[in-house]
């Protein structure tokens, strides 16, 4: 049976019950200021969680819930890893039941995981409308798993919650414009809301890896066009090498690059050189990037939290969902490892880059879209507009 996590004081018929879907360490932290102000702010909201076990390891998925304050979802459908269509497939065959029981006026789905995509179309299966959050996003790029999930998300979705005026300018362009909310982006909450414990883990973060503030470089390095192929891999960190020699590398390792580093054998000395660590929660992962000179990534998220925190930034790859970040030089799109120790080297000791991104204007919201996108839901479903979308 599901368990009610929220609204127990109120009449069973005025309750407008709510079903959030997420699995992965990025839908965490999207979520956790949506979760807060539904469960502060809107008495009438029955909210329920379900993890899909996308994520599983403690440092993915057991952190996120402490240290963003998530409540423990009611339900962890333990999906596992597997292949991108073995863990879709497994998401929806184990979500239809509990979401047949709850009965939900409306299924919300951040971001653009497996997670996403299998309870959007489980959802629309149902003749459930689905809430799309980070709705939008675009990197022409159709080889990424994320790309796919975004686009068919989107064009199954009831209700659509656009980060940027980009995002929302993609959705018209697609037909999507009366579904479509332009509220911001929830991450810019979520930094608000963490901001605090960011500034209390700052020194032990340094102390613990023995670092100078901004004279490292930060490392995060997760797609499997990066780390699925071993000759690149190599490469990326032959390059690494070749940076450690002039900065210092803070590399915290996904479970995924574990596992193919793990097939290569590095050395204990190579792993020191190149500052090969174990994964970290959201707070040190964030403390560890205000304090560094620049930051070498493939994460969307990533992008984005460097361009907030002003940040210089270098994306290995060849396309951005985020193309807001590639305002002067803010973040700089590489597709080669070749060209790792060079384009970082220039982008860390260019001395006006940082000043140069604190004067760019913000294109991610005000830090409400998690108050905007809870009242849209609520006043949307009060309205009887709420409704499965017959367009995608």
């Amino acid at each position: 049976m599901l368990i009610q996590q929220h609204g127990q004081g109120t009449d069973h018929m005025s309750k407008i019950r709510v079903m959030l879907v997420v699995g992965a360490r990025p839908q965490f932290i999207k979520s956790a200021p949506l979760i807060s102000e539904i469960l502060r702010r809107h008495r009438r909201v029955e909210l329920s969680i379900i993890h899909s076990g996308q994520h599983y390891d403690p440092e993915m998925s057991e952190i996120f819930f402490h240290q963003l304050h998530i409540p423990r979802p009611m339900m962890n459908l333990e999906a596992g890893s597997g292949s991108h269509a073995r863990q879709t497939a497994t998401i929806m065959k184990r979500l239809e039941k509990p979401m047949l029981q709850a009965e939900p006026c409306v299924v919300i789905v951040p971001g653009d995981t497996n997670t996403t995509l299998a309870a959007a179309l489980t959802a629309a299966k149902l003749n459930i409308p689905v809430a799309h959050i980070e709705a939008g996003l675009r990197s022409g790029d159709m080889t990424m798993p994320e790309e796919i999930n975004r686009r068919l998300t989107d064009h199954c979705s009831s209700i659509l919650f656009a980060p940027t005026k980009t995002a929302n300018s993609n959705l018209r362009k697609e037909g999507l414009n009366e579904l479509a909310y332009l509220t911001g982006d929830t991450m810019v909450d979520t930094l608000r809301i963490v901001s605090a414990l960011v500034d209390r883990a700052q020194k032990s973060i340094l102390e613990r890896f023995r670092l100078t503030e901004r004279e490292y470089v930060l490392v995060t390095m997760h797609r499997p066009f990066n780390v699925g192929d071993l000759d690149r891999l190599c490469e990326i960190l032959h390059a690494l090498r070749d940076v450690s020699r002039r900065l210092r590398v803070v590399f915290p390792v996904h479970p995924r690059t574990r596992s193919r580093l793990a097939q290569l054998k590095i050395t204990k000395q190579s792993r020191d050189q190149i500052g090969l660590t174990d994964p970290l929660g959201y707070v040190e992962i964030l403390s560890l990037l205000r304090n560094a000179k620049c930051l070498l990534t493939d994460s969307g998220g990533m992008q984005k939290e460097s361009f907030l925190l002003h940040i210089p930034c270098v994306t290995l790859r060849s396309t951005t969902e985020w193309p807001e970040t590639l305002v002067s030089k803010a973040n700089q799109l590489i597709s080669k490892p070749d060209s790792i120790a060079t384009t970082l080297l220039n982008v860390a000791y260019d001395r006006t880059l940082r000043q140069r991104i604190k004067h760019l204007k913000n294109p991610f919201g005000d830090g409400h879209a998690s108050a905007r996108i809870a009242r849209i839901i609520e006043e949307w479903v009060r309205s009887g507009e709420a409704r499965p979308n017959r367009l995608g």
